[in-house]
């Protein structure tokens, strides 16, 4: 006989700050887990859509307007940092005291290396701290392990003062991410790619 499976052993979530939730895949769709927790929005950083988020029972949790896809793979190629400043603008606008919601989930496939990446970047805006000292907050909040490109991104985040572009447009990157952009190129044209596949910032 196979064992019984819990579904709470399923499940992974963990808060950073107060309202502020790095989880895994499984937590976004779980609504038990969302509603116990406040958690009215959501950032998905995952390469494709969970079926479960589209129905109406989901979205009278979270609606809509109040879940962001961010189509990312966890590699050594993925750039995030060109979503970053959209990641972040949406926490902290749900996040305001002016909000009328609750709590934000940010969550990939596991909760170890994509969703804490994004969480370190907005707290490092925020609190106009350390990439060193944010990365050890969160840590003492969550296992975390953002694999060695996030990290790398992270350093150019700090650098650049959580800004990339040099121009409103954003056609120009800062110093710092144009050399990361550079070394990425360097990987992808390694691996034989030409790009991110899939990419892309979007409500659901």
């Amino acid at each position: 006989m196979a064992p019984e499976i819990n579904i709470m052993d399923m499940m992974s979530i963990s808060e950073i700050e107060p309202g502020l939730f790095i989880g895994n895949s499984n937590v976004s769709w779980h609504l038990p887990t969302l509603t116990e927790r406040s958690i009215t929005s959501v950032v998905s950083i995952e390469p494709n859509r969970h079926g479960s988020w589209g129905t109406s029972y989901y979205r009278a949790q979270v609606p809509k307007e109040d879940h962001l896809f961010v189509a990312a793979n966890d590699s050594s190629t993925q750039d995030l940092l060109v979503y970053m400043d959209d990641i972040c603008n949406f926490i902290d606008k749900r996040l305001s005291k002016d909000a009328a919601g609750g709590g934000v989930l940010v969550h990939c496939l596991l909760g170890v290396s994509r969703s804490p990446t994004a969480v370190i970047a907005y707290l490092m805006r925020k609190r106009r701290e350390s990439l060193a000292d944010v990365t050890q907050f969160v840590k003492e909040k969550r296992n975390i392990k953002p694999n060695a490109n996030f990290m790398e991104q992270l350093k150019v985040w700090e650098e650049t003062g959580y800004e990339i572009w040099e121009d409103k447009q954003k056609k120009i990157p800062k110093t710092p991410y144009r050399e990361y952009l550079e070394r990425r190129a360097e990987r992808l044209k390694a691996k034989g790619l030409t790009g991110n596949e899939p990419v892309g910032v979007q409500s659901l």
